[in-house]
């Protein structure tokens, strides 16, 4: 297990906020020098304003030209130790069928997700690995969800399709990133109080949100996965929430809230 983390170099995928801040935050804590990584530089100046050791660097993981050059100014420093990829997005456009219009997933929604859900993930293995590699080794550490686990009445569609992707993807690529030295996991939290929560078509209730798993024990449990010496493959639930999804039938007194039913 690795504790001390002085003069390591770790990117972190969407640390403009989330679980992607706390991880950066925890990591930075530690001692590691920690790249922050998100589509404004506005969007880190937060994470970047925590600690010296946060580097904030504006990078679209959708975009291979864009990653190129984060990845210029990271190599400066060394090789990248870990990648912490937090970066992931949804929308309320979310259903396949729906009476409201407004609720089903279009083109540009799905094109938008897979971008960044899918490929975001391969852009940014690919940008590590030969790096990680000619430095001996590194440790990879993509965020993926229950969604991706079992069937989740609050994803919708297109975000479950694609953390089904990332899993599948993962779960091909581990051996083959091993070869080569690199120590490739997964962590798929449940419900989190993460901003992307706040693209629900029915926001949460104080009370449901408090319940869920918070950013911090997402930067914990990211920080506790990188400290391994071997692959992980973590689910980590909220108390409430069985593993395989979220259901509706479940009893819990905010799911009147998820209003997929057609109306009366």
């Amino acid at each position: 297990m690795s504790i001390d983390w002085t003069n390591k170099n770790v990117i972190v995928t969407g640390g403009g906020g989330g679980m992607g801040q706390a991880a950066a935050k925890r990591f930075a804590d530690a001692g590691a020098r920690t790249f922050v990584l998100g589509r404004t530089l506005e969007s880190l100046q937060e994470a970047a304003d925590y600690s010296a050791n946060i580097i904030p660097i504006p990078c679209d993981v959708a975009s291979t030209a864009s990653i190129d050059v984060a990845m210029s100014e990271i190599l400066k420093h060394g090789a990248p130790d870990v990648l912490i990829h937090t970066a992931g997005i949804n929308t309320a456009d979310r259903f396949m069928g729906h009476e409201d219009p407004a609720r089903l997933a279009g083109e540009e929604t799905w094109q938008k997700v897979m971008d960044i859900n899918v490929l975001g993930v391969v852009n940014m293995i690919r940008a590590v690995t030969k790096p990680m590699t000619e430095n001996g080794g590194g440790k990879i550490i993509v965020v993926s969800s229950t969604a991706g686990h079992g069937f989740d009445s609050y994803a919708g569609v297109p975000y479950t399709a694609s953390k089904w992707a990332v899993h599948g993807l993962l779960f091909t690529a581990r051996a083959q990133l091993s070869a080569q030295g690199i120590v490739l996991s997964e962590y798929a939290p449940g419900e989190a109080n993460t901003p992307i929560v706040d693209k629900r078509p029915v926001l949460p209730t104080d009370v449901h949100r408090a319940a869920m798993i918070q950013t911090e024990d997402c930067g914990e449990t990211l920080f506790f996965m990188a400290s391994q010496a071997h692959c992980m493959s973590v689910i980590q639930l909220p108390t409430y929430q069985p593993f395989g999804g979220m259901p509706p039938q479940i009893p819990a007194p905010w799911l009147d809230g998820l209003d997929i039913s057609p109306k009366s």
